[in-house]
């Protein structure tokens, strides 16, 4: 995939010509995927391997970077020839339902607009003709592994308006005051309070909020919460 090979282009320069290293690890893993991910987005990524990678020969590089490139697919990450037609139209769900994808179940209790939240312990203001969107959530999980709610990927969402833009989250989520910190694991069985925060252009009209269960081995099909 373009991607894939954009990172291998960029970062394989910077490998070990030992073979004899290990293949990459889970934490290798997550690192590449974040990094495509934030490409994917448009975001500014480094030109070097995550330390976490750092040991990896070229072949292994190359190959766990392919890996992630197919996970970015099967995360929805990247357009494929077919997501137009496996995305739904309409909302399944209301804001106060329980709103389930497979194992992930959300509870949008309350969608608020600021101009400013409580960031790392400090007030971040939106900026001029911004605002910030903030979906107070109870996530609760029914998978059969833990969930990093703020430094990993296990929720792909979106925030839709009414002309139907997307919009991501902000970074560093674990830094918005009641979230999560970062690597708290949420077991299987648990429920934790959650806020989806983004940064959007002050008269978005906002409608739709769409999630997924990340999953490396199947596409998920979204489902659709009404906002409105």
């Amino acid at each position: 995939m373009a991607t894939a090979a954009l990172l291998i282009a960029s970062l394989t320069a910077c490998g070990s010509g030992n073979d004899s290293k290990p293949a990459a690890t889970k934490a290798c893993a997550d690192a590449v995927f974040d990094l495509m991910i934030d490409q994917v987005n448009g975001a500014d990524t480094p030109d070097f391997r995550p330390d976490a990678c750092a040991d990896l020969t070229d072949a292994q590089w190359s190959q766990a970077v392919d890996e992630a490139g197919d996970k970015v697919l099967a995360a929805g990450g990247a357009p494929s020839d077919d997501a137009d037609a496996e995305a739904p139209t309409e909302a399944q769900f209301k804001v106060g339902e329980e709103a389930r994808n497979r194992g992930t179940v959300v509870t949008i209790k309350k969608v608020r607009e600021a101009n400013s939240i409580t960031f790392d312990g400090a007030v971040k203001q939106a900026g001029a003709d911004a605002k910030y969107v903030v979906l107070e959530t109870v996530v609760r999980n029914e998978t059969k592994a833990s969930m990093d709610l703020t430094c990993s990927l296990p929720i792909v969402n979106a925030l839709i308006d009414d002309q139907d833009r997307r919009f991501d989250t902000i970074e560093d989520l674990s830094d918005v005051q009641g979230n999560p910190e970062c690597n708290a694991q949420l077991q299987p069985g648990f429920k934790d309070e959650m806020k989806f925060v983004y940064r959007v252009p002050e008269d978005a009209n906002i409608v739709l909020w769409e999630f997924e269960e990340y999953d490396l081995e199947a596409e998920v099909a979204p489902s659709l919460v009404d906002l409105t």
